[in-house]
Formats: C-alpha cells, sequence, structure tokens
C-alpha cells in the first residue's frame, strides 16, 4: 500500500515544531530535509535542532556536501531512515556504510537526469531509493514526468527495495504518479501551504487518489 509522508523543508525551529505537529495529526512518519546551505543555496534547520525520536519514524534527507558527518549527527535522533543525495560531492558511499554499520537504514536520492543504472552498483547497501521529481534542494519546482518510468526500473534491479518520490506532488500529478506504484510519495507544498485546502483535507485527497 502506498504511504503519503508529510515532508517538512523548514528554516527555523519554531517553524520546525508547528510543521511537525501538523504531521503528526495524519501519520506516524515524516521525512524532513537537511541543506547546509552549499550543496545548494538553500539553508534549513540542522540534526542539532531536531529532537529524537521515539514514537515517530523520521525520514531525514541529507543534500549536504559532507554527508558522512551529517549521517553521523542524525544516526543520534534514532532514525527511520537517512537518505544521502547521491549527486552530493561529499563521500557518499562512506555515509552509507556509515548508517548501516551503525544499525539504521540506508537510502539514497537522486535527482531527474541520474539513471538508475548510475546507483545499481549501491543496490546493495540501500534499503530505499528515493526519485526526485526535481533537482534537490527547492520545493514547488515543476515535477519532471519522467522520473515516473524509475521505480519500475529499481525493482527490475532489486525487487525488494522500497521507492520513494519526493518533489511536486499535487492534486494534478498525484494520479500519474499513483499509477507508476511508488511505495512512498513524499509531500510537502500541497499540504503545507496550501491556498485551497487544510492539511487533512489536502491529504485525505492525496490518499484517496492511491487507493
Amino acid at each position: 500500500m502506498t504511504k503519503i509522508v508529510p515532508a517538512l523543508l523548514v528554516k527555523t525551529v519554531e517553524e520546525y515544531n508547528a510543521t511537525l505537529r501538523k504531521a503528526r495529526q495524519l501519520t506516524n512518519r515524516f521525512h524532513i530535509d537537511i541543506i547546509d546551505g552549499k550543496y545548494v543555496d538553500n539553508l534549513t534547520i540542522m540534526p542539532r535542532d531536531i529532537q529524537k525520536q521515539v514514537d515517530n519514524k523520521m525520514d531525514m534527507h541529507l543534500m549536504v556536501e559532507d554527508p558522512v558527518w551529517f549521517a553521523r549527527e542524525c544516526i543520534s535522533l534514532n532514525p527511520h531512515i537517512v537518505i544521502i543525495q547521491y549527486e552530493s560531492p561529499g563521500d557518499v558511499v562512506a555515509a552509507l556504510e556509515l548508517v548501516v554499520k551503525s544499525g539504521f537504514r540506508a537510502g539514497l536520492a537522486i535527482n531527474p537526469e541520474t539513471s538508475v543504472d548510475m546507483i545499481k552498483k549501491l543496490m546493495p547497501i540501500i534499503s530505499y531509493v528515493q526519485i526526485m521529481g526535481y533537482p534537490a534542494g527547492f520545493a514547488g519546482t515543476k515535477f519532471e514526468r519522467s522520473v515516473l518510468e524509475k521505480p519500475a526500473q529499481v525493482r527490475a534491479i532489486n525487487p525488494a527495495i522500497e521507492v520513494g518520490l519526493d518533489g511536486g506532488v499535487n492534486g494534478k500529478t498525484i494520479t500519474g504518479i499513483a499509477k507508476a506504484e511508488f511505495d512512498v510519495i513524499n509531500v510537502n507544498s500541497f499540504l503545507f501551504d496550501n491556498p485551497e485546502l487544510d492539511t487533512l483535507s489536502a491529504y485525505s485527497l492525496l490518499l484517496e487518489k492511491t487507493l
């Protein structure tokens, strides 16, 4: 069954707390973006600003230049998954291995222009692949429909791996996204910055269209 997971892209602790309260009313799993202001020209809260999780499943997506350092910081927060951006200039493999050796799930996120074949050699390390609906770093960019072919490509290599989508999800794109059979659909703007629907109504709409 496809999971709709609230995605948090926040810049302050106050914004984080407020958005997390809304997310927890929907589900016990949430996704949070960590951006260092170096990998892309954007900056979010840092791991030190985030509480250790006990009752929630927290997927942490690292869009950073030094994924090893950030992965180490995230491990202390009891994450559900630590997701490393494949295109990071840092040591992606070392970061993934650190997460796994620490007893946590490791995931890999890929931008639209990155082919599934390019990450094939890393599949034995990871248990989650996150397909970006637009280049990593900013919410609200136009969704690239070519990524809808990638879940099938991932499963052709590893049928057991969990496949997620991040970016570009709204009331119009959800139909095609649902047909592509992603296991996880991460949603930010449509849930938390929707001028027409409150968060619960927006979540319910997306959930209905994935059934």
